[in-house]
């Protein structure tokens, strides 16, 4: 869960909400630079958290009832396991770009987990294997999961919040052309992207978000209801060119 204070309590994003909101935006992206595979690549952005049980796992409440912001959270290999296994039912390039969503994440730390380490080196190794079965060169794939990433990294900066005030422009990600996209709200409150990397000149794109006036749970079970019970809201974000 995405969870940020707010006066009232809590406002709550589901890590899947989040995930439909990286594939709206991605659905608007040039025509001509879509990469290949591109149902599948939007369902991998849609859908690249759908493996976690986010409000029903004793984890997502801090030791003190709080709901638990997701950066803050632990996850297990066998919880990934578990998304690698969702993500090959469909097919070989939505687990291709899951599987680099996981060494992206991972691949660099310095983790003390022995079984998130060889996650890691089985993916590594599994990404091999599909890139030699879909005939694709190493390079392809990294752009593709460039878009991937992109797209993800511009989704969270929305559902968290981050777009900086008086018009300051801050870095999305680099994108799949190995440029570096900025963001920023303009004077009428419409996001800007620089360079514009999208079909249309405007569209408008929304999650879907709940509030909770409580601030402390005492079980996993009770968060879960208030989240099940709580008004559905929606925000909304209007991009001009």
């Amino acid at each position: 869960m995405i969870v940020k204070t707010v006066p009232e309590g809590w406002e709550v994003i589901y890590q899947r909400a989040h995930g439909l909101l990286a594939a709206q935006l991605a659905n608007e992206w040039k025509v001509a630079q879509r990469p290949t595979y591109w149902t599948q690549t939007l369902i991998a952005i849609a859908e690249h958290d759908d493996g976690m049980a986010e409000s029903q796992s004793a984890e997502n409440l801090t030791e003190a009832g709080a709901p638990k912001h997701f950066q803050l959270l632990k996850y297990s290999a066998s919880q990934y396991r578990n998304v690698m296994e969702i993500a090959a039912s469909k097919s070989r390039w939505n687990a291709l770009m899951i599987s680099m969503h996981l060494t992206f994440l991972y691949g660099g730390m310095k983790n003390d987990e022995e079984e998130l380490k060889k996650l890691v080196e089985e993916q590594q190794l599994f990404q091999k294997q599909v890139l030699k079965e879909l005939d694709i060169t190493k390079r392809g794939a990294e752009q593709a999961y460039k878009f991937v990433e992109w797209c993800d990294a511009l989704s969270l900066l929305l559902c968290m919040d981050k777009v900086q005030p008086s018009q300051r422009k801050m870095d999305i990600s680099t994108g799949p052309d190995g440029t570096m996209y900025q963001l920023w709200r303009d004077e009428s409150d419409n996001m800007r992207v620089l360079p514009w990397p999208f079909e249309s000149g405007q569209f408008e794109v929304e999650v879907e978000y709940r509030h909770l006036t409580q601030l402390k749970y005492t079980s996993i079970q009770e968060l879960n209801t208030a989240l099940k019970t709580a008004e559905v809201q929606v925000r909304k974000w209007y991009f001009k060119k």
